[in-house]
């Protein structure tokens, strides 16, 4: 499609919302342009510039660094931004706000976990599980998820294709589960978005790691799966290097008449005009995109007539624990190591007022860069190191371990007083863990303890963290049929204006423990098909008086 002036939606954002609506509809024969910052990746880019961890030298480089801190294996990529083209900035011991600026967003480097929500977690929302069932369903066919089907009322089954085989290690993981005997406490395979089929052009090629990027693209990514489907299509456009500032009202209504952004290879401002426009850019910038839109009608931004907006910031406060398993002490790999976190954990937790709560978790088994396993060594010679490295290589293994988010209002993105280099502004986020979140991870810490004491631990290296390196970011644009209480309606649609929705994480107003890109990715098909219906009918977003 030649480049439009206007169009029938506009789609902010290529990551697990924008992409799945793209693609259904531009299917459905809508004129879509997705406007997405950052430029397209190459398909070899995590081949040939950054690919995945290895285990050459069992770990050890020139750069080493004793003792290891194993989020560094996770947070380090040069595809998170942290410059002048972030939506925030990165304040010492702040809020940390991780957002990959390419298209895919945070898909890029995406883990490809695919939970659903369970019926307990739609409490706070306008409609219930059965509403989302078949959009889950749907998304689960378009995007290839493996797992195995188990009957857990609290982790909702899906469509799988088989997972990956278990490896000693998961095996050691869930006898020790099993051991525990607490019913509700489970070790089951993960149900991810990789394409394990053999046959697959896709197929999973068994780096042990999905967060470094996938090379095979059997992790799900719209560029991936989806793109080349409708990259040629004549009513659709995706547009790179386009920076959205801000939407633009029609004057004296509750109708926006596009999208004004900067082209980021000149820095000229450019409008494109559009029928509708959903924001799909992530729990941080969609609040900053319609803060940036205010005007006279809307003086503190678009999509907050009630206050709302920016508020209930929220992510999965996490345990981490790390350790090597004596039993694989010296062993070989004579299995397929598969893509790391092969197990789900799922058990509750109880805090010192006796309150129940659940949690989720992930059982990883991989090939690390470093490893970060030897904690203490720091005083040990390089020889020993190395030779330490090879003995104990296959036997590291980490539970990681999430709960609920804390839907707390003082927990919060507002514009901020900086600006990136464009002069747009960005936004500041305030954001303090909870005494309450505190214990909870106090409470998961000591289940994984005993789950790897039991699995013949070793030392065990704990850490935790809720400042944002769960990056489950939700609820600053939360759902809800109250305008009151929340920035957007049951269609994902902005209480006041009639045609701007939004889809991303920040529309989940209460987040459980559970990792929530699937939803997001069902919620985008479920808007897909309401958008199509709402064109198809004739029902053009028609200009209401702004007070309306």
């Amino acid at each position: 499609m030649a480049e439009a002036a206007h169009c029938d939606v506009i789609v902010v954002g290529t990551g697990a919302g924008g992409g799945i609506l793209a693609y259904e509809l531009a299917k459905a024969g809508l004129n879509v342009v997705s406007l997405e910052q950052g430029g397209q990746l190459a398909d070899d880019h995590f081949k040939r510039v950054d690919p995945p961890g290895t285990a050459l030298d069992f770990g050890i480089r020139s750069n080493t660094v004793w003792p290891a801190e194993p989020h560094d294996s996770l947070f380090v990529h040069p595809l998170f931004e942290k410059g002048e083209d972030g939506s925030t900035g990165w304040p010492e011991g702040g809020f940390r706000h991780y957002q990959i600026i390419k298209v895919n967003g945070l898909q890029n480097l995406w883990n490809g976990v695919s939970v659903r929500f369970s019926e307990k977690d739609f409490a706070d929302w306008p409609f219930r599980y059965a509403e989302l069932a078949p959009h889950y369903d749907a998304v689960e066919r378009r995007i290839v998820v493996c797992g195995t089907k188990e009957d857990i009322p609290e982790l909702p089954d899906g469509i799988y294709v088989p997972p990956k085989p278990l490896r000693p290690a998961d095996q050691m993981i869930i006898d020790a589960v099993n051991g525990l005997e607490e019913p509700y406490s489970r070790a089951i395979p993960n149900r991810k978005a990789i394409d394990t089929r053999p046959d697959s052009p896709n197929a999973c090629a068994s780096t042990g790691i999905c967060t470094s990027g996938c090379p095979t693209g059997a992790v799900y990514k719209f560029t991936a799966r989806l793109l080349p489907e409708i990259a040629k299509l004549p009513n659709y456009e995706l547009r790179t290097g386009a920076k959205v500032v801000r939407l633009l009202r029609e004057p004296g209504s509750r109708r926006v008449l596009g999208v004004e952004y900067r082209d980021m290879a000149t820095g000229e401002s450019r409008l494109l005009t559009a029928d509708r426009v959903v924001l799909a850019t992530g729990a941080i910038e969609s609040p900053r995109i319609l803060f940036n839109s205010a005007d006279d009608v809307a003086p503190e931004g678009m999509g907050n007539a009630f206050g709302q907006l920016g508020l209930r910031l929220q992510d999965n406060p996490k345990s981490v624990l790390s350790t090597s398993l004596w039993k694989l002490w010296g062993s070989g790999r004579d299995f397929d190591i598969g893509y790391g976190d092969l197990l789900i954990l799922l058990s509750r937790g109880t805090l010192p007022d006796g309150e129940e709560f659940p949690f989720i978790g992930h059982a990883i088994h991989g090939v690390p860069d470093v490893p970060h396993y030897l904690v203490g060594m720091k005083r040990f010679p390089p020889f020993m190191k190395e030779r330490l490295s090879r003995f104990m290589f296959h036997s590291y293994v980490t539970l990681g371990l999430f709960c609920a988010g804390d839907p707390n209002p003082a927990n919060r993105v507002r514009p901020a007083n900086s600006y990136d280099r464009f002069g747009v502004r960005h936004v500041t986020v305030d954001f303090s863990s909870s005494d309450k979140a505190d214990k909870m991870m106090d409470a998961m810490e000591a289940w994984g303890r005993t789950v790897l004491r039991h699995a013949g631990a070793t030392s065990i290296y704990p850490s935790r963290d809720n400042s944002g390196t769960g990056i489950h970011y939700a609820g600053t644009t939360a759902i809800s049929a109250d305008p009151a209480k929340g920035v957007v309606d049951a269609n994902l649609k902005c209480h006041d204006l009639d045609n701007v929705y939004v889809c991303d994480g920040g529309v989940v107003p209460v987040l459980p423990d559970k990792h929530l890109t699937l939803t997001i990715m069902a919620m985008a098909h479920r808007l897909a098909g309401h958008l199509v219906e709402k064109a198809r009918s004739g029902a053009a977003a028609t200009a209401q008086p702004a007070h309306a």
